[in-house]
């Protein structure tokens, strides 16, 4: 990734979140039996490591940094995500809203890709769009939580590219103190990819 994009979505998050009053960190981390990215895998079959970390404002602005090994490139053994937005509730109306900019950058390869994003929530209901930047595709997803039972639907239509779709459980307990999630992606990407892949991964 360009070093000046790099440079600056760092500072202008930073600066703008920390001048803010009450500044809010939280961090994690995840061991996936593989990475999975809208329906595609990304570590080859093999487990992913994961882990960022975010601050936030009470403005709603936020800013954070997250990263992953992968295995899909010649080159880049690492993804590195860092974004910048922010997120907010309509007053009065139940409707949440969450806008922003994230650069996916895997260091060692000549290639990244930037995304603005607009995110809209009520209820159980979710509804992003991802606008791609310099040529690359956009993506509209789709996402519906069925109540308080951990259990949630995503339907992902990626442009020209293709679509995925991903069945996601959130166990009630946890394991050794650890978050499990249960994940089916699927993805059908025209004479690329056209599988689907069961994840576990546990968090904390």
């Amino acid at each position: 990734m360009n070093k000046f994009i790099k440079s600056f979505l760092i500072l202008v998050g930073l600066t703008s979140v920390l001048s803010v009053n009450a500044a809010e960190f939280e961090s994690n981390v995840a061991l996936s039996s593989e990475y999975m990215w809208r329906g595609v895998p990304q570590s080859d079959g093999n487990p992913a490591i994961s882990g960022g970390f975010d601050i936030s404002g009470e403005s709603g602005l936020y800013f954070g940094i997250w990263g992953s090994n992968v295995e899909y490139f010649d080159d880049a053994t690492m993804e590195l995500d860092y974004y910048v937005g922010y997120a907010g509730e309509m007053e009065d109306s139940g409707i949440s809203y969450d806008i922003g900019y994230l650069v996916y950058d895997f260091p060692g390869e000549d290639y990244d890709l930037k995304e603005i994003y607009l995110g809209l929530g009520y209820s159980f209901f979710g509804l992003t769009y991802y606008a791609g930047q310099d040529d690359a595709d956009d993506n509209v997803e789709v996402s519906f939580a069925l109540g308080d039972t951990g259990l949630s639907l995503t339907y992902g239509d990626y442009d020209d590219a293709g679509d995925y779709t991903i069945l996601s459980y959130d166990l009630p307990m946890e394991i050794a103190g650890l978050s499990v999630n249960l994940g089916w992606h699927s993805g059908d990407y025209d004479g690329v990819y056209d599988d689907s892949e069961f994840v576990i991964t546990f968090s904390m």
